[in-house]
């Protein structure tokens, strides 16, 4: 199967229907970029392959959590999940406190942006 990808057709939920107009417009302006913290998550989706991460291994394997740690990764492992570069699998993992987090994979169309952007 061939996917064809611009980045107008990876969908943008960043803003809601009800938000201003100036959040409309900062989430449509978002979009993808080789070193926000999507693409550097999804890179590590990217490195992980079908054993998968959950968001707080992401974090931690992105560098993310220990460079930025009040940075909310979780929500940008979220926004890529529904947005449809990651996707959930039946499997989950102890977090570092012990508590079951669930563990998402790249999904072709992730593996097809991080080729495209030659990471």
């Amino acid at each position: 199967m061939q996917l064809e990808l611009n980045f107008e057709s990876v969908p943008k939920r960043n803003a809601r229907a009800g938000d201003p107009e100036t959040s409309k417009s900062a989430a449509r302006s978002n979009a993808l970029r080789a070193g926000g913290q999507q693409m550097v998550l999804l890179k590590a989706y990217y490195g992980a392959g079908v054993r998968g991460l959950t968001s707080e291994e992401a974090g931690e394997a992105s560098g993310i959590l220990v460079s930025k740690p009040r940075a909310c990764y979780w929500k940008r492992v979220s926004e890529m999940r529904q947005n449809g570069l990651l996707e959930v699998t039946d499997q989950t993992r102890p977090s570092s406190v012990g508590e079951a987090q669930r563990v998402l994979r790249i999904t072709a169309l992730g593996r097809r942006v991080i080729e495209m952007m030659d990471l």
